[in-house]
């Protein structure tokens, strides 16, 4: 009676890959080119910018802050976080749906102003940030008016 024996056989080489990348990472391409078409509008451009501002301006607000220190405080605290400058607030009255108030936050005085928009959930429990948009333009030209006043005083 002749008896086999098993073949072992190997698991292919496998390259090590970090989940976890720490460190600079560099891209396989340049950051422009990653980022811009080489037929990018400069308005374009412009819009990505204040993204990544209001970004940063959405990760500095505290939903602790909303329900400790209310809505105005919250959304100011959030902007001196950011480096931006609390402006306003008001209730949206159908400005934006489904929001109960509406903060105007300047992130930017430089090109006329960057405006970013941070509004309170109906029921008062949520706050996001956003960008302005043509049913709110009517509140950034108020706002453009109301950063050249204050920069007259």
């Amino acid at each position: 009676m002749q008896t086999e024996t098993p073949t072992r056989t190997t698991a292919p080489a496998v390259a090590h890959v970090n989940p976890l990348k720490i460190g600079p990472q560099r891209p396989s391409q340049p950051p422009e080119a990653a980022v811009e078409p080489a037929n990018a509008d400069v308005s374009e451009i412009t819009t990505r910018a204040l993204s990544l501002e209001l970004v940063e301006l959405e990760l500095a607000l505290d939903p602790d802050d909303l329900a400790e220190h209310g809505f105005r405080d919250a959304v100011r605290d959030a902007a001196a976080t950011a480096g931006a400058e609390y402006l306003f607030d008001l209730p949206a009255s159908g400005l934006v749906r489904d929001a109960q108030r509406i903060a105007v936050v300047c992130l930017s005085r430089e090109e006329g102003g960057q405006f970013g928009l941070v509004l309170l959930s109906p029921d008062g429990d949520r706050i996001n940030a956003m960008e302005p948009g043509p049913e709110t333009g009517g509140l950034v030209q108020f706002a453009k008016a109301f950063v050249g006043v204050l920069e007259k005083l």
